[in-house]
C-alpha cells in the first residue's frame, strides 16, 4: 500500500488530493485524528500541519494503517514564479531552517521518483509548465519509510490550477504502478535544481535519490555521504563534474572507495541511455 500524504494547509496538496479523488473509487474513513480516503493498492490522508514539518508523521500513521511508502502532494515556492512540477527528496545537511533536522536525511523513494519524472514530463510536454528535479532540502528529515516530495510550483496561480494537479495526480497514481530496473545514484553537485541530474534521471537508467548541490559543499562530509548513499541503497555516486571542485571530488572517492562503488561523472553517465 502506497500513501499520499496531503496537508489541508497547503492549496496545491488539496488540489492535488481532489484530482486523486476523482480517478478513483476511494473509502472515506476516520482513523485516531486522521481522515484516510481508502482504495484497493493507494490511499490518501489529510494532515493539519504543513508537510515540510510533518516529521515522525510515518511513525504515527503506521500505527493505523500499514503502508510501505509515502508520496508527499505539495506545493512549490520560489521567487521566480516559473512554472514547474518538481520532486525531490527531504532532509537537511547543515542547517534546518525550513524543517527537518540538521545532517538529518529522510529515507528516499528513488523508484517511484524516476518513474514519476520521466511520466510526468511527457504530460507536461505541450503546457506551459516544464519538470525539474530539485536537490534535497527541508522536512520532514525525519521519516523511515521511503517518501519524496511531489510538488507544483510556484505561486498562488500555479497551485490552483486543476489541470495541472490533474496531471500530477495522474502521474503519481502511474508512477505507482510502473515497473522499471534502474541504477540507483546519489548526485553531488550542480545548482539547486539540479539540471544535469535532470537530463540523466529523463533519458538514462539512472534513478536519482539524494542530492547534494554547489551551495551544501561546504558542509559534506565522509560520514554524511555515506550514510545517505547507504540510506538510499544506492548503486553509484554521479558527479556534476563542471561544478564540483577537487576538494568534493576527493571527498566523493574515498567514500567510494571505503564502499567499494563506482562515482561516474555526469557526462559518462548519460551514455547509458534508456533502450526506448
Amino acid at each position: 500500500m502506497k500513501l499520499i500524504v496531503c496537508s489541508r494547509v497547503d492549496p496545491a496538496s488539496q488540489n492535488i488530493k481532489n484530482a486523486l479523488l476523482s480517478m478513483g473509487d476511494f473509502e472515506r474513513k476516520v482513523l485516531g485524528d486522521y481522515e484516510f480516503f481508502v482504495s484497493d493498492s493507494v490511499s490518501i490522508v489529510d494532515v493539519d500541519v504543513r508537510l515540510i514539518y510533518a516529521d515522525g508523521i510515518d511513525e504515527k500513521l503506521l500505527r493505523l494503517m500499514e503502508f510501505d511508502e509515502i508520496l508527499f502532494a505539495s506545493r512549490h515556492s520560489s521567487k521566480d514564479g516559473r512554472k514547474i512540477v518538481t520532486t525531490h527528496c527531504t532532509g537537511n545537511v547543515g542547517r534546518a531552517d525550513f524543517g527537518g533536522k540538521p545532517y538529518s536525511l529522510a529515507k528516499p523513494s528513488p523508484l517511484t521518483m524516476k518513474n514519476f519524472s520521466m511520466i510526468v514530463e511527457r504530460k507536461l510536454r505541450g503546457t506551459e509548465y516544464e519538470f525539474t528535479l530539485e536537490a534535497t532540502h527541508h522536512g520532514p528529515s525525519e521519516i523511515r519509510i521511503p517518501s519524496a516530495f511531489y510538488e507544483i510550483g510556484s505561486t498562488e496561480e500555479e497551485w490552483s490550477d486543476e489541470d495541472v494537479a490533474w496531471i500530477v495526480a495522474e502521474s503519481m497514481l502511474e508512477a505507482i504502478d510502473m515497473e522499471g530496473e534502474w541504477k540507483v545514484a546519489v548526485g553531488v553537485g550542480g545548482t539547486h535544481y539540479v539540471p544535469r541530474q535532470t537530463e540523466i534521471e529523463l533519458s538514462t537508467v539512472y534513478a536519482f535519490a539524494h542530492n547534494f548541490p554547489k551551495y551544501t559543499f561546504q558542509d559534506l562530509n565522509e560520514e554524511f555521504l555515506e550514510h545517505a548513499f547507504r540510506l538510499s541503497e544506492a548503486d553509484v555516486f554521479i558527479i556534476d563534474e563542471k561544478s564540483a571542485n577537487s576538494a568534493v571530488k576527493s571527498l566523493v572517492s574515498a567514500v567510494a572507495e571505503r564502499l567499494g562503488v563506482e562515482v561516474l561523472k555526469s557526462k559518462h553517465a548519460k551514455k547509458h541511455q534508456l533502450d526506448i
